[in-house]
């Protein structure tokens, strides 16, 4: 018997656009350890534009500490090196920020779950193309987000995804680690594995030990994070056509 190929999706920046969701709930987490308003709807400036523009940078939930404090302190964001300064500063911040982003989101969740529906945007074409490849790969999903919140979408797309498909924040350190126990289940090498996600800081390690990566062109990423992928001969896909080349490379393998 042949064993279907695997494939792992990241969730935000490639199924899912959930920037609006994001600023929300990072200023709500940020309120919260604060002991200001807990639940709030409006983001005040300069912190909604902060976060919104320089979500490309962000890699973990943790660090949208670092775009709140660069508005809070008037630091300004222009390359990858400005933001990886802030990083160097808030090293033990990060992690105890990305506990009370969590519980932000899942209380906004459930106070009102149509709302944080609405602040999510699912890229075009995304759930039909979903359905293509789902009885041709073993489709994972590796991500950030939560298990509950994944499973939500995936009922909606008439697509429920088994909670041993998805590794969310809790299940893996990164998504190599996700990547290796996934396949390492499956019995099947890292080579026979296909990951798309759109940040190149998530697809480099996976790339280097022997996994088929592709960036999402669509999502969440710089000019210089895209010309970095390029330099590494990780290929990026379109949104209109990527289902269309991972099947072709399917059936050529």
């Amino acid at each position: 018997m042949t064993m279907r190929s695997i494939l792992v999706v990241d969730f935000d920046g490639v199924i899912c656009d959930s920037t609006e969701e994001c600023v929300v709930t990072a200023w709500n987490a940020y309120s919260n350890e604060q002991g200001m308003v807990r639940f709030a709807n409006e983001v005040p400036e300069p912190f909604q534009s902060m976060l919104r523009t320089h979500r490309n940078y962000v890699r973990t939930a943790g660090e949208y500490l670092l775009l709140i404090e660069a508005a809070r302190c008037g630091r300004t964001i222009g390359s990858q090196a400005d933001y990886d300064r802030l990083f160097e500063e808030f090293p033990a911040g990060i992690q105890r920020y990305a506990a009370a982003f969590f519980a932000a989101r899942e209380v906004l969740r459930r106070e009102d779950e149509s709302h944080w529906l609405s602040l999510h945007t699912i890229y075009p074409g995304i759930p039909v193309n979903l359905r293509r490849l789902w009885d041709l790969f073993d489709l994972f999903v590796a991500t950030g987000k939560d298990w509950q919140s994944v499973r939500m979408f995936f009922d909606g797309f008439d697509l429920p995804i088994e909670r041993s498909r998805v590794y969310d924040k809790d299940a893996a350190h990164d998504k190599l680690e996700a990547i290796r126990i996934i396949a390492g289940n499956a019995g099947q090498p890292l080579t026979s594995t296909v990951f798309v996600d759109d940040n190149i800081y998530h697809l480099l390690p996976p790339h280097e030990a022997g996994c088929s990566a592709f960036m999402a062109g669509w999502g969440y990423h710089t000019n210089d994070q895209i010309q970095l992928a390029k330099q590494r001969s990780i290929p990026i896909l379109e949104l209109e056509t990527w289902a269309d080349l991972l099947l072709e490379r399917k059936v050529s393998a």
